[in-house]
């Protein structure tokens, strides 16, 4: 039997917000995809209708999670931020919606985030990373650097920003706290790999 549109939206919001709560519960390792078909009283042939994997379900919240980020950052940002306070906030606003998934979230980003070579490619963790940084680009871009940073300046972004969220993970301080720190830090060394001058401006690449 089809079901229809509505059916399938209320299916797939389902087996979210159940697999959030089991991975919360039992850990993303110990779950698996029976657990996750059988909390959303699906058959765990209708769940992989909907989710290949597991890392592609754990993988989609993240990614839904960093668009509602980017939706915050375009709300919060006066056009008043130097290129620093302007990176910096983009990170935290998606940081903040991860916020929910933080006690799972080391090995789903470890699994389809990570720089190393892997034999299959997770088709929303790319996704998440090329939206990630085409925001970047937009960003860097208004304050006035006229081209797109080149392939280092990109990876080294990257390598910082996975830095950021493996730290954060396990960031035990007060309101992470210390991870705050770390976003800092290492944005400042990101705008001045880039100007090349040390400033937040851009302006040694700006036209």
């Amino acid at each position: 039997m089809r079901i229809n549109e509505q059916t399938k939206q209320e299916n797939r919001l389902r087996i979210l917000g159940k697999a959030a709560e089991l991975f919360i519960a039992k850990g993303f390792e110990d779950c698996t995809t029976r657990d996750l078909a059988l909390a959303a009283g699906l058959a765990t042939g209708t769940l992989f209708n909907y989710f290949p994997s597991k890392e592609t379900l754990a993988m989609t919240m993240v990614s839904e999670a960093l668009s509602q980020g980017r939706e915050d950052y375009q709300r919060r940002r006066t056009g008043a931020e130097d290129l620093t306070e302007d990176l910096f906030l983009f990170i935290a606003s998606g940081l903040r919606r991860l916020r929910p998934l933080r006690p799972f979230l080391g090995p789903v980003l470890e699994r389809s985030l990570s720089p190393f070579p892997r034999k299959t490619i997770c088709h929303e963790g790319e996704a998440a990373r090329l939206e990630h940084l085409a925001t970047v680009q937009e960003i860097i871009g208004r304050h006035g650097f006229t081209e797109a940073p080149d392939y280092v300046a990109v990876t080294m972004y990257w390598s910082l920003y996975l830095g950021i969220l493996a730290f954060w993970t396990n960031d035990e301080s007060t309101n992470q706290e210390a991870t705050r720190a770390l976003i800092d830090y290492s944005i400042r060394y990101y705008v001045q790999l880039i100007s090349g001058t040390g400033a937040d401006t851009g302006e040694t690449h700006a036209r």
